[in-house]
């Protein structure tokens, strides 16, 4: 037997989900040119060289769990503005590979590293653990409504404006 929520609790959900774009549009704004799917990338792209060595493309594409054609895009856009560059892998010159350039170190800096440190100093009241859940609730949330078509019945409801009342 399957589990179901009561509906009130996945309103909730929802109006929290509502909440978060909210959340998400307070955010500083970005330079114009530059999009959230951009700083991922860019974060990313820190992560690797950090924990281990430059990225491929493959490697961004992977850990955003997007096409190469998606990636390649969005390289293509953030080198257009002088944020990454791509250069040759030292031991195999066929191997293409990503680094930030100052300038995207700089957005780094700004947009990842100073707003999430200082939003990490205002939410002290909130447990890891709750963000982890959250996190994933999200997630899973999302991956339900993307890839299942809801069993409705009938046809959505139609709205009548006044003024198309008014001519009948």
């Amino acid at each position: 037997m399957t589990h179901k929520l009561p509906i009130e609790a996945i309103k909730t959900l929802l109006i929290a989900c509502h909440e978060a774009k909210r959340v998400v549009d307070l955010q500083p704004p970005l330079p114009e040119g530059l999009t959230p799917g951009n700083l991922k990338v860019l974060d990313y792209i820190e992560y690797l060289e950090r924990t281990a060595q430059p990225p491929k493309v493959s490697d961004i594409a992977n850990l955003l769990q997007v096409t190469r054609p998606g990636i390649t895009r969005l390289i293509s856009e953030l080198q257009a503005i002088n944020i990454i560059e791509k250069f040759s892998d030292e031991q195999d010159k066929r191997i293409v590979r990503l680094r930030m350039t100052d300038e995207g170190r700089k957005i780094h800096a700004y947009y990842i590293e100073q707003y999430h440190s200082w939003l990490a100093t205002q939410l002290t009241d909130i447990s890891e653990a709750d963000i982890h859940t959250t996190a994933a609730t999200i997630a899973k949330l999302y991956q339900t409504m993307s890839t299942h078509k809801p069993e409705l019945q009938g046809q959505a409801p139609v709205i009548m404006h006044s003024e198309e009342k008014n001519n009948d």
